[in-house]
């Protein structure tokens, strides 16, 4: 993927998808953020960060297409998932991505 690319899926990531999903990336020459990304989360994810920018220098993305929304003190979380709209979107751009476990990773620019 290229920035344009990048630019396309976040668009499309805001307009289309239920939530935007937490995500992880990286920048070449830099440490991933957040640093860990193994477990759920319960915030959305920032697709309008300015931490992005610029496209040109992003690795790879880790997206995990899911949060834990409180339901109440007693009550533990539950998952809300979008992750089968977000693959879908995924096909539709002709992005390609590789699923693990309940996390999709995109892989975006080369490093020259």
């Amino acid at each position: 993927m290229d920035a344009n690319q990048i630019e396309i899926l976040i668009k499309s990531i805001k307009a289309e998808l239920p939530f935007t999903p937490p995500f992880q990336y990286k920048k070449f020459d830099e440490d991933p953020f957040p640093l860990s990304f193994s477990e759920n989360v319960n915030y959305l994810g920032d697709w309008s960060a300015h931490c992005l920018h610029p496209f040109t220098k992003i690795e790879w993305l880790c997206v995990r297409p899911q949060y834990l929304k409180s339901v109440g003190r007693l009550v533990p979380p539950k998952v809300v998932s979008c992750e089968a709209e977000f693959i879908n979107l995924l096909q539709n751009l002709k992005v390609p991505f590789q699923s693990q476990g309940d996390t999709i990773f995109i892989y975006c620019n080369k490093n020259n």
